[in-house]
Parts: C-alpha cells; structure tokens; sequence
C-alpha cells in the first residue's frame, strides 16, 4: 500500500481529490490535512511516499511545509500543487520540491506524476540513496563556472549565446535550467530537451535570478583532487553529448532527436556529480578500486552505495519530472536496451 498525503486549506479541494482519486487508486492510502502543523502531526507516526501541497495557506505556507519535511521524511517525493504563485514564490520551492503541477490539475497529470514517483522508488532500492538524491537542492559545479556566471551577469551586453555555452559546458545547470524549464509554471506544453531552446525560452532575466535565488551557480567548496573531477566529468560529459549529436545527424535521425541528444549526454553522468557533491571521500575509494582492480564503475559503486551512478542519475531526473527517453537514456546509458 502506497501512503499519500495532500495538504490544502481549501476542504473542497480536499473533498474533490478524495472522490476522484479514491475510485481510480485503491491501492493508495490518502490522507488530508488543511494545515501545516496538522500535516507535520500526521507525518510524525506516518511515512508517506509523497507528498502534495499547495502554496498559499494560513499559519505555514506550502514551502515552508516542505522545508519541514524534507527534515522528517527525506526520502518521500515533494509536490507543490497551486494555482496561484509570484516568481519569488515558485523560486522558494526550487530546494524543497520535486515538482510543480498548476491547478487547475486535470485527473491523468496529477495521476502520472505520483505513479511516476512510485515507480522510480522500485528502480532506487537502497533508500540511503534515495534520502540523498531526494535532497540534492542544487548540484555542485566547479569554481571557474560561478566565476564565467558572475562576470557575465555583470555584463550589461551579456547575450543569450554566451550563457548557453556556459549552461551546456556544466551538468548541474543543464539540469536545474531543463528542470525549470519543463515545470508546469511556465506552461510550456511540450517537453523541452535543448538548452538552447530552455534558455531562449525563458530569458535572461529568469535564468539571472534562478541562479541568484539557488545558488545554482555556486562553486563547489572542496578539495582540488574533487574539483579537478568534477572538471573532467563536465567536460566528458559535454564530449559524450557531442559525439552523440553527430552520431544522430549522421543516422538522419529526426531534428528534435538530433536537438536533445547533446543534453542528454551532458546529463548521462548526473548520478556521479551528485556521489562526488555529497560522497567525496567514498567516490575516492570507489574510483581507486576502479584503477587498482580494473573493474567496471558501475560495479563498484553498486558495492559501496547499493546502486551505481545510472540509476541514481535517472531517479533524480525522474523526481524532477524530466520526460521518460531522458530518464530511460541516463538509466541505461551503459547497458543501452
């Protein structure tokens, strides 16, 4: 039975979720609560796989509900459901939640976004791992990315050109700005794979203070050993989704194919960015085994964590909500299916 809790001030929407769902979904145990404080009481003798709110709300908002969460049950999915947010508020919940769904929420969206998040825990079974990846707020980038950031942002002149490059160049702000991008907020109706494409779509101004409310952009604070990996996981990463592209224009694969291929590639690696940002001295044991005994990766990261970097990588990209041939491309980009 899969626990599932929806926290709104408003009882209709309380009362319509319970009648809608409860026909549809048996196998769910729902559970409802109109305030924070009542919501955090029912999570203190009760583990929920997720969790749905809505912003605005007496006493304790959406967000900070989350926030509180987050502290108690790491390891459940967080999803805000609202009608009505400013920027400033949607940008609070970039840390705290997985996802954003605007009302109104038709039935079969709200439906495939928790089933979604119910399936991903079966391919994620070590659930330390999945407490880590369910609070990865923002990803860790080298130094010098923050700095080619900061000095671009100071440049009246700056050009959208200029911060694609510097976007494609980096995993983690690949997928914070995909993740953005493809949130119901925006209301863009098809998914977007591109950066190019993301960032044109959003703007300068947005992505500006995405980067400034996040941290997205933040230097990873670490030993040089770490940085110097992270430098050379960024840069395969960027080769990967290269080489890719060209092997996609080459099989006169379709333009939107050839368009997503480059992005997905720098994401193939996520999963080890978030090992070597949270894990640094284990991912050493696990790359000096992979030296030593000349052992595939994947293997030995499966014996130190309980699951090795592809699945970790596809269940972050799945808690965001990034389409399913993004997830599945990550998820077996060393055995390809």
């Amino acid at each position: 039975m899969h626990h599932i809790l929806f926290v709104d001030d408003d009882a209709n929407i309380l009362h319509g979720l319970r009648r809608r769902l409860t026909s549809v979904r048996p196998d769910w145990e729902l559970h409802f609560a109109r305030r924070g404080a009542e919501a955090l009481a029912i999570a203190k003798d009760q583990s929920f796989d997720v969790i749905v709110t809505d912003i605005q709300m007496p006493e304790m908002d959406g967000v900070t509900l989350l926030e509180e969460m987050q502290k108690i049950q790491p390891d459940a999915m967080r999803i805000i459901l609202t009608g009505h947010a400013s920027n400033d508020s949607y940008l609070r919940t970039i840390g705290p939640a997985h996802q954003f769904l605007s009302k109104p929420c038709n039935n079969q969206t709200l439906i495939d976004s928790i089933e979604n998040a119910l399936g991903l825990r079966q391919r994620l079974q070590s659930p330390e791992m999945r407490t880590l990846v369910a609070n990865s707020k923002s990803l860790a980038s080298p130094p010098d990315t923050y700095l080619q950031l900061q000095t671009l942002f100071e440049d009246p002149n700056y050009s959208l050109d200029s911060l694609c490059e510097i976007v494609e160049s980096d995993i983690a702000l690949t997928a914070e700005v995909l993740k953005l991008t493809n949130s119901s907020y925006f209301a863009i109706t098809q998914k977007v794979s591109s950066v190019s494409h993301a960032v044109r779509m959003l703007g300068l101004e947005t992505l500006k203070a995405l980067a400034l409310f996040v941290g997205m952009y933040r230097g990873f604070d670490g030993p040089s050993s770490q940085i110097t990996n992270l430098k050379r996981l960024c840069h395969r990463s960027q080769q990967i989704g290269v080489t890719a592209a060209l092997i996609a224009e080459y099989e006169k694969l379709p333009r939107k194919v050839c368009h997503a291929v480059p992005s997905i590639g720098m994401l193939s690696h996520i999963g080890t960015l978030i090992l070597y940002a949270n894990c640094p001295d284990e991912m050493k044991l696990v790359t000096d085994r992979v030296e030593q005994e000349n052992i595939p990766i994947e293997q030995a990261e499966k014996e130190q964590f309980g699951a090795g970097h592809p699945d970790i990588g596809a269940y972050l990209l799945g808690l965001w909500g990034f389409p399913a041939p993004v997830i599945q491309a990550v998820a077996y980009h060393h055995r390809p299916m």
